[in-house]
């Protein structure tokens, strides 16, 4: 193992519950979400290392980012499920917005502070802005189809429009239509 390399710890997944436990206490509920999110993204770029290789190994060697874009996310659903935090789907639910399906997730499961998936908001913000080459790229967690969590992400205006439509009464989905 060389100096750099990431090593990953398997712990019970109650671990989850604990740190948001421990994380948040009598934190206000937007401080603890804030920092939830922001020990995500302290993780991400260790994440990133890691799933970029098996993006790599998954389809023959090539780049991670030559991969498809479909498969792509398909082959980090099976990282993040191997890893036992549940899988992905990806969708593209307006041109310019991305959706990523928490589907069996383990921190939808966690408790701790403000329900959410707020550890992994912040991750994936990480490998998402990685992914654009250090673009800025906005994650938000909305509602999911059957009670899960979907992120999207995209521009800061675009989610900006998005989270304003909701919080004017629009479901996600009624949200991103009113981009056009």
């Amino acid at each position: 193992m060389t100096a750099t390399a990431t090593r990953f710890l398997h712990v019970p997944a109650e671990l989850l519950s604990s740190v948001r436990r421990a994380l948040t206490g009598d934190r206000d509920p937007l401080e603890a979400v804030t920092l939830l999110r922001e020990v995500g993204y302290e993780v991400g770029g260790s994440v990133y290392g890691d799933l970029w290789a098996h993006v790599s190994h998954e389809n023959g060697g090539a780049h991670a980012l030559a991969v498809p874009t479909d498969r792509f996310w398909e082959s980090a659903s099976g990282y993040f499920e191997r890893l036992g935090w549940g899988r992905l789907e990806h969708s593209r639910p307006h041109p310019g917005l991305g959706a990523l399906d928490l589907l069996d997730w383990m921190e939808q499961g966690s408790d701790g502070g403000p329900a959410g998936c707020h550890i992994s908001t912040g991750l994936f913000t990480d490998l998402l802005v990685r992914l654009a080459d250090g673009a800025p790229v906005v994650v938000m967690e909305v509602p999911g189809a059957g009670g899960g969590s979907r992120l999207l992400f995209g521009s800061e205006e675009a989610l900006g429009a998005v989270y304003a439509a909701i919080q004017a009464g629009a479901t996600p989905d009624e949200a991103v239509a009113r981009l056009g």
